[in-house]
């Protein structure tokens, strides 16, 4: 029979052992996560580029409704320059707060409950969708962006896009996958 302290220490080695194994794995799923929204956050700001939003006056105000899986990464667009306006980011408290102060709407996975009276409420407060959540396109939401093959895709959702006065430009709609 084995002692107390060594049976302890055994288990803590099995312990360390199965940590070093699954720690890579953890922090490369973290920064593919982290790279996934960098992606995420870059290809929002070209769709917008190519967007004819109403409401604009000198600014375009992107939001972030819900948990924000984007990180650091919407900080990089700050400031940039889309046309004659000026990006800003927000981050809103409610729904009812974000489509009164935002052109480009990101609900987040936190808010999916809710994605079909959003998606109602921007259209007719112009406001331009997006989600990540599998089914936004179909519940209303104008862009819905997935990761396929390791590339980002969307869906587009144009009768909400007409809905809400939002104008995609062609060449950017050549990419999506679906059209609603």
């Amino acid at each position: 029979m084995m002692p107390a302290c060594f049976a302890r220490l055994r288990k803590n080695v099995h312990l360390l052992v199965l940590c070093c194994v699954l720690l890579p794995a953890a922090v490369q799923a973290q920064a593919q996560g982290a790279d996934e929204y960098a992606a995420k956050a870059a290809f929002i700001y070209n769709i917008a580029q190519f967007s004819s939003l109403p409401n604009m006056n000198g600014v375009v105000r992107l939001c972030v409704l819900g948990r924000d899986p984007f990180g650091s990464a919407l900080a990089t667009l700050e400031g940039r320059m889309l046309g004659n306006a000026r990006l800003t980011i927000l981050y809103p408290r409610s729904g009812p707060e974000a489509l009164m102060q935002c052109h480009i709407l990101y609900i987040s996975a936190s808010e999916a409950d809710d994605m079909a009276t959003l998606a109602d409420g921007a259209r007719a407060a112009g406001v331009l969708t997006i989600a990540d959540t599998r089914g936004a396109a179909r519940k209303g939401v104008m862009l819905e962006l997935y990761v396929d093959d390791r590339r980002i895709a969307f869906e587009f959702n144009g009768a909400a896009a007409r809905g809400a006065g939002v104008v995609v430009s062609s060449k950017v709609l050549r990419l999506a996958r679906a059209i609603y």
